[in-house]
């Protein structure tokens, strides 16, 4: 019977995570990650086939971990707003994950908001604020989507601070905004 392995899945998917949250895609190796366990580099490859299958493991949990951020915003009383704080907060909480999901070429989610997979609850909810239709809320989000991701990528720069009551108002100063330009129009 061959020897119990230290170092099970889980293990080795936690450390890669912790990896990508401090460093980035770019510090996920297999030397790094040995180290980080305190272990050679042969149980990471007994565990798993590649790095890239650990790779993947590791985003995964991160992207549970941005889905986390995106629930507890739409248990907000303004669940559109919400939704746009939470993702700064993601951004100020986790910048290496936002790097990675948000401001890279390579990045999982660069095609958002649409490959975001709460992208169809979030616009609902946009629909619902604005009292709307599908489209209404679809347009809504994107608009909204591109200011808040204004915000997140300065405080991942660290051009710009933000404090939460200001940010609240921001939000609620530009959703009001277009929510009078859909009125409008609707009004032409």
């Amino acid at each position: 019977m061959p020897p119990k392995e230290k170092l099970g899945k889980e293990e080795i998917v936690a450390g890669a995570f912790e990896l990508l949250r401090q460093n980035g895609i770019e510090g996920l190796n297999a030397r790094g990650l040995a180290a980080c366990l305190g272990c050679s580099t042969m149980p990471l490859f007994r565990q798993f086939g590649s790095m890239e299958e650990i790779r993947v493991a590791a985003i995964e949990r991160a992207i549970d971990c941005y889905n986390g951020y995106i629930r507890k915003g739409l248990e907000e009383p303004l669940p559109f707003k919400g939704v746009g704080k939470a993702y700064i907060r993601f951004a100020k909480e986790e910048p290496r994950l936002f790097e990675l999901f948000f401001m890279s070429p390579k990045g999982k989610y660069h095609e958002l908001p649409e490959a975001d997979p709460n992208y169809e609850t979030v616009a609902s909810t946009a629909s619902k604020a604005v009292g709307g239709t599908c489209a209404d809320g679809e347009r809504i989000y994107r608009e909204m989507w591109i200011f808040v991701h204004g915000i997140a990528t300065l405080v991942v720069l660290g051009t710009m601070e933000f404090e939460e009551e200001e940010i609240g108002e921001m939000l609620s100063d530009v959703f009001g905004g277009l929510r009078r330009g859909k009125e409008e129009k609707k009004d032409e």
